[in-house]
């Protein structure tokens, strides 16, 4: 084989590869718009988990590859309506357009919450975000539920949240 001949024959296989778009443009497998209506709370939003860390987490995930986390200070997190917490996601997400922290009330809280802003990524027909480790957070979903997975130094660690549709 003459030596130029590699070049086209790895150009189509590149091109092949590519055709519908790269893997990080891609939708979130096998769940559609079903992951978008609603939000997430984190198993343990009331209980033991929310006394411990001082706060209640909600998460809100967008089609454009941005999502939504709420810090909702425990107790008063107990007496928050799922209406004005769907509001403050939809405050949030209108406030900007790039990664941010947000301590605000929203115009619906009655104490101030932090929203984190960041975007996300496919890869591979699983959704990342980079959370500050060596390795991408994963966020997995099945029906009614979603886990994120953080990677550990010695095992990862699973934190699952029900799926709350509105």
């Amino acid at each position: 084989m003459k030596q130029g001949n590699f070049f086209l024959p790895a150009l189509l296989l590149v091109w092949g590869m590519s055709a519908n778009g790269p893997a990080w443009a891609q939708p979130p497998p096998d769940h559609g718009s079903d992951i978008y209506t609603g939000y997430y709370s984190r198993e343990g939003n009331f209980g033991e988990m929310a006394k411990s860390s001082g706060n209640s987490h909600f998460v809100k995930f967008y089609p454009d590859k941005r999502f939504v986390r709420l810090y909702i200070p425990y107790p008063y997190s107990e007496q928050v309506a799922s209406e004005a917490i769907n509001a403050a996601f939809a405050a949030a997400f209108k406030s900007t357009t790039g990664s941010a922290y947000i301590r605000d009330k929203f115009d619906v809280m009655e104490q101030p919450v932090i929203a984190h802003i960041d975007s996300y990524r496919v890869v591979e027909g699983t959704v990342m975000y980079d959370c500050g480790k060596a390795k991408p957070c994963r966020v997995v979903f099945d029906a009614g539920s979603m886990n994120e997975v953080k990677p550990g130094i010695v095992m990862e660690h699973n934190i699952p949240y029900v799926h709350v549709k509105d």
